[in-house]
């Protein structure tokens, strides 16, 4: 295994251990506020709120921001190793290698991942803020199903009374949290993102979108413009362009840009797996890349076959 090689495993294996943390981060919010409120709302396993509405929301409030606190400390944290093996390996591509603390003074003038590391956490605070509402909302219901059950009760309607200790129990009600309350967000297309799974999305996202700036700003700075996107045996519509060069900032116009590639919708969208190599000259690609690149295209690159 070459220098890059280990340098990209690193950085998959980076990401894996990030997602493992934010996941764990955002169960022990799961299971403390779950824990919380069942015993909060539903005294002796009964439908019977121990606490005012005001406390059990003020609760809500501590484990929210305990959780965005952790999950902001992992992506400080975690994003800015990330950029550091994207930077290196970089160096790997046009073969310049260069060492962790030069890539650390460069990371520091380019300011992209600073960006990346602000959008990612402002992203993910959104996140915690949804949960938080939909989870007070569902705290809302209980509090008026409570007193439709005290009203029932000093009524004495039995009838009642069996159906709100079916239909509002303690296991519906968890039911009904993991179902409506424990929710990042719900996209435009109605699909429904667990916390945990969209920061996986959002992470591997914004790295993605972040090394590719990383890569066009220092090509540009270097002269280097080109690349070839990776191969990551995917059945959608990224495959169209596995193993294709790019242009990263339009010198070279036989070939689209970073930006027209992505503007297609097929490659370099969410939660894409695709990442760019960096190359000095078509005849330093490999020949199937040469090859398929010919075929995508409808162009000669013949002279580069070595």
């Amino acid at each position: 295994m070459n220098q890059k090689e280990q340098l990209r495993k690193q950085h998959s294996q980076l990401i894996d251990q990030t997602v493992r943390e934010l996941a764990q981060a955002y169960q022990k919010y799961h299971g403390s506020l779950t824990e919380f409120l069942t015993n909060a709302l539903y005294a002796d396993g009964v439908l019977q709120p121990a606490y005012s509405k005001t406390y059990i929301d003020s609760v809500i409030d501590q484990y929210t921001e305990a959780v965005q606190a952790e999950v902001e400390r992992i992506a400080e944290e975690k994003v800015e190793e990330a950029f550091l093996l994207g930077l290196l390996m970089f160096y790997e591509d046009i073969g310049s290698p260069i060492s962790m603390q030069q890539a650390r003074k460069e990371l520091s003038t380019i300011g992209i991942s600073f960006k990346a590391k602000t959008e990612v956490k402002r992203l993910l605070s959104h996140t915690s803020s949804n949960t938080s509402f939909r989870i007070k909302r569902i705290v809302k219901q209980v509090f008026s199903d409570s007193l439709l059950y005290q009203t029932a009760q000093s009524k004495q309607q039995d009838r009642l009374l069996g159906l709100l200790e079916q239909t509002k129990s303690i296991k519906e009600f968890e039911k009904i949290l993991q179902r409506e309350g424990f929710v990042g967000i719900i996209d435009k297309r109605g699909y429904i993102w667990k916390p945990d799974v969209y920061a996986k999305m959002v992470l591997r996202t914004k790295l993605m979108e972040a090394d590719a700036q990383t890569q066009k700003a220092k090509g540009e700075q270097s002269g280097i413009d080109l690349a070839w996107i990776s191969i990551a045996h995917v059945d959608n519509p990224c495959n169209l362009w596995e193993g294709t060069i790019i242009s990263l900032n339009g010198f070279d116009r036989r070939f689209p840009t970073y930006e027209q590639a992505k503007a297609t919708g097929e490659v370099f969208h969410p939660n894409c797996q695709h990442y760019l190599n960096v190359i000095r000259d078509i005849s330093l690609a490999p020949l199937s890349v040469i090859s398929a690149t010919e075929q995508k295209y409808g162009i000669d690159l013949s002279e580069y076959k070595n």
